[in-house]
Parts: structure tokens; sequence; C-alpha cells
């Protein structure tokens, strides 16, 4: 039975499980979760109120480690709040959604020390746990205690801490590409003031924090013309961007481009067109001149420039974003030309060519697209030995995994479960910030794109809020960690544990509590001796 009080009742849920406004109460009267040491863990817990609630607080109870004592594990508790999705992802059969639209979604981590909660609705309240790795292993306990009308309830929490260490180190590249601009209009701020980078930073350690470590440089240098008519670079903005991420600990990988777009802006466009660089004066007027041009001449700095700052074993290009067949031609005639420019440097693109040996070092198809073509791309990169990530935006939908706002948890999760299965070494997504005016009450920024594909993030009042999604996308980058820790050791084992929750991106299990038991599987295995 759940835990009740007259105005309100509490109980435990699943952190995989999105927990709605018309959720009733169910059985549990403690919260249990297992997480690793040097890990984040999630829990998750409901109130339904049957009166209205006006001020509804939480506050949880240090940890101690049942035999010794011990503290230092740290919980932060936050309400979960709803965001209105207006239509589904289409191309979706309703069995794979999570409601059906017009629908309020839980997914974003408020900030709020209270809120009220109509009478005969729910709120959800998310735990996060981080684990030091200098913790003893063994049963944690705790409570949480839940205030609202002058009453008070406490639910147990009991954290069992595994023995297992999560290494430092990334396995898997990660990139989610940012819209800096926002990073200053949202902050009421223009680019590259203090405000600005203070901003900035706060996001990088974030990202940081949740295994993004790849750097994504869509900016470009600024571009002056000399009086000679010469142009020169200017790096010191695109230095600090860098830096500011090095620092939070995001320094695998330093992705920059593109230099072309979509001719005339549409998809099926067979040809590509150079993006204009802004050039200017030293007294500050605009200079149009030819794109290509331009474009020639910073490539070759910026090529130097890496070099210079040492950072060049860490640099990828884009040349432009998602070549596929019916572009391949004009894509590979422009690719050539940055290649003679750039012979020693490595090519990264979000892809559909069915072959771009000779292109690319890191090749990103979607998906979909991957799945497939499964044999082919594994084949060829057995052959040519390039990268191979995935990337998942606006698709894939139906049946397959991806972060929109009405998937549920588990598609978010289990998509770095894939990386493991194909050994996929990265991941990427266009869309970490990419907000309406209002991302708290728009789920998009065009009709065409699924609710939540734009931003897995939200803005706070000086750095991101949290989503539920970005929480488990973190989770999910843990357990691969966890299967690269059980690669080392036993890569049969970890193989099958994987290969059983994921047969293929298309017929991996839905049920949590599948994926709850390989996750215990593997550290259970690790932990042998």
């Amino acid at each position: 039975m759940p835990v009740a009080a007259e105005s309100f009742a509490v109980w435990p849920i699943d952190s995989l499980q999105k927990v709605f406004p018309d959720a009733q109460p169910s059985a549990g009267d403690a919260i249990a979760v297992e997480v690793c040491r040097n890990e984040f863990g999630s829990a998750q817990f409901a109130v339904r109120a049957s009166k209205a609630l006006r001020e509804l607080r939480v506050s949880v109870s240090p940890l101690k480690h049942e035999e010794t004592g011990a503290d230092g594990v740290t919980v932060q508790a936050r309400f979960v709040g709803y965001v209105p999705v207006s239509a589904n992802t289409p191309d979706t059969p309703a069995e794979e959604l999570d409601c059906e639209a017009p629908c309020l979604v839980p997914d974003v981590l408020r900030l709020d020390e209270t809120v009220s909660v109509d009478v005969d609705s729910t709120q959800p309240v998310w735990l996060t746990i981080f684990v030091p790795a200098s913790v003893p292993s063994g049963l944690w306990r705790g409570a949480v205690s839940v205030q609202a009308a002058g009453e008070a309830l406490e639910i147990p929490l009991h954290l069992t801490v595994h023995p297992v260490i999560l290494p430092d180190e990334r396995h898997l590249m990660v990139t989610n590409w940012m819209n800096a601009g926002h990073y200053a209009g949202f902050y009421g701020t223009e680019r590259h003031t203090d405000r600005y980078w203070a901003v900035v930073e706060n996001y990088a350690r974030n990202v940081a924090a949740h295994h993004q470590n790849v750097i994504p440089c869509w900016d470009w240098p600024r571009i002056y013309q000399e009086r000679d008519g010469g142009l020169t670079f200017d790096y010191s903005h695109y230095d600090r961007w860098i830096e500011t991420f090095m620092r939070a600990g995001c320094s695998a990988m330093i992705e920059a481009g593109g230099f072309g777009r979509r001719g005339l802006g549409k998809w099926d466009t067979p040809w590509f067109e150079w993006r204009e660089p802004t050039v200017h004066r030293r007294d500050g007027a605009r200079v149009r001149l030819d794109p290509q041009t331009v474009i020639q001449e910073m490539v070759l700095s910026l090529v130097a420039h890496m070099k210079e700052r040492g950072w060049f074993d860490k640099f990828v290009m884009h040349v432009v974003d998602e070549p596929a067949p019916h572009t391949e031609a004009d894509y590979k005639k422009k690719s050539r030309l940055i290649h003679e420019l750039a012979p020693d440097a490595r090519f990264i693109e979000a892809m559909s060519m069915r072959d771009a040996r000779g292109y690319l070092d890191v090749w990103v198809p979607n998906l979909d697209n991957l799945n497939e073509n499964r044999d082919h791309y594994l084949k060829l990169r057995e052959e040519a030995g390039f990268d191979l990530w995935f990337y998942t935006c606006m698709y894939p939908t139906g049946r397959y995994p991806n972060r929109f706002l009405d998937f549920s948890l588990l598609k978010t999760r289990i998509l770095h479960w894939i990386n493991w299965r194909y050994r996929l070494s990265g991941y990427l997504h266009w869309g970490l910030n990419y907000w309406t005016q209002d991302p708290f009450h728009g789920d998009r920024i065009r009709g065409d794109l699924p609710p939540g594909d734009c931003w897995i993030v939200y803005p706070g009042p000086d750095g991101p809020i949290e989503s539920l999604r970005w929480e488990q996308m973190r989770e999910g980058l843990q357990d691969f960690e966890l299967l690269w820790m059980l690669g080392q050791k036993d890569p049969d084992r970890a193989d099958a544990i994987c290969a059983d929750l994921v047969p293929d991106p298309l017929t991996y299990k839905r049920d949590w509590r599948n994926l709850r038991a390989a996750r215990r599987a593997l550290v259970e295995a690790i932990a042998e001796g």
C-alpha cells in the first residue's frame, strides 16, 4: 500500500516510468535504487493530492551506510514539471507512444522549492543520486519527507551501492550540437560578454557531467579583410569556447564546420552551396567576398591554428551536413576541394551515402539507415577501418528508440546499448538547446519535427535545467561504460547480455524491468572475482 495522509498519498515508482497527472497510487512503502560507485543514479516517487496542495515540499535526510555509518552520498530532490505535447511523433504506432496528444508529459526537472498540486492530481518527484568512488559498497538508508497542508509523511530510501567503480574515462564519443546564440539571447546579454561566458561555462559543466566529451564549434573565427586585400582570422572567441569546454571536461574531440548548406535550403535539392562567411574591414564595415574563396583560406588557417595550439589530434571537420545519395556527387566534389586544402585532417558527417571511403573518417548514419544497411556498413568498416557512429534527429520514428517527449524513457536510455551492440564508437544529436521562445510551453521549433527533438535541456536562470530524458541519457551512457568494463574482462558475456536486451534496434525489449535485469547482470558479472 502507498504511504498515505489525509490530504495526499505517496508511493515509489521506477525512474524509467513516466508519471502522468492522472496516475493513481500503487503499492510500495519504500524507495529502492541500485547505483555503482562513481556513478549517478535516479529514483522517483509520486504524490497524489486528495485535497488541493498549495505548498508541497520535500526534503531528504542524509543517507548512511548501514554497517559503518559512513556518509558522502548526495541526493538531490526535484519536482518534475509537465510540458505540453501538441501532436504526437508521426508515423508511430499508438503502442509505441506514452500518451495520446494533446497531452501533458513529465520532463522538466523544476528548480522550485515548493509546488502546488490540484485536487485529484499527481505530482512526481525525482531523486538524483551521486555515489562517489570512495564510499563503501553495501546498503545505505535514509528517508524522504513530504510535507503539505500541515501534514508530513516519511518514505524510506534504500540505496544499494555496488562494489563496481565506473571509470572516469569515457569510452564513447558523444556530441549534442548547440545554439550558441541562445546562451546570449535567453540570458539577456550579447555574445562574448562576461555574462555570456559564465552561462556557457555552466552549460559546459553540465554536458560534461552528462558524458558529452565532444566540443561542437559551429561559430567561425572572426574574419577581417586587411588594407592589402588579404584575410586574417581572429581566434580569440573561438579558442575561449574550446578552452571553456575543455576545462569542464569535454576534451576528447573538437568538431568544426560545416562549410556548406543545402542548395535553396531544401532537402531534395541535388546540390549544396557554400555558406557565406561574414567578413569585415578593420573599420567595422562588412565586405562581401566570394564564399568559396573565403572558405578556402579559412580552412588553411583553421588547420594551421589547430596544429599551433596542439589540438589537431582531436580535430575533425564537417564539410556539409547530411550528404545523401541524391547529393553525393556534389558533396564529393566540394569535399575533394576541402581535402586538398587539408589532406591530413579528419572528416566527420551525419550521412546516408552508402560509400564514403576516401571522404570521411567518421561515418554517422541515422539509426534507421544504419539498421537497414547494417551488414553493408559493418563490412565496409572492417575493410576500411573508419569510425562508425550513429545519430538520431527527427528520424527515426515508429518502433525505433529516440529521445522524443512522447516516447518512453527506456527508448532514450537504450540508445547507448545499441552503441555497444554494434561497437559504434559515437553518438550524435543536433538538438541540445534549439529552443522556441517559450520551451516550457512549446514542444518544437517547426511543425514537422517530433516533440522534444529540438532540445533535451531547458533554459534556467544561469544555466541548464535538466530533463528526465537528459538524466536517462546519462544513465544509458553509464550502462555503456558497464558494458565496456565487462567487455574488457569477458566480451562474450557482455555481448550476450546486450543482445538479449537489444536483439536489434527494432526488437529491443520494451519492458523497463528487462533493462533493470540486464544492468544488474552486468554489475554482477563485473563484480565476480
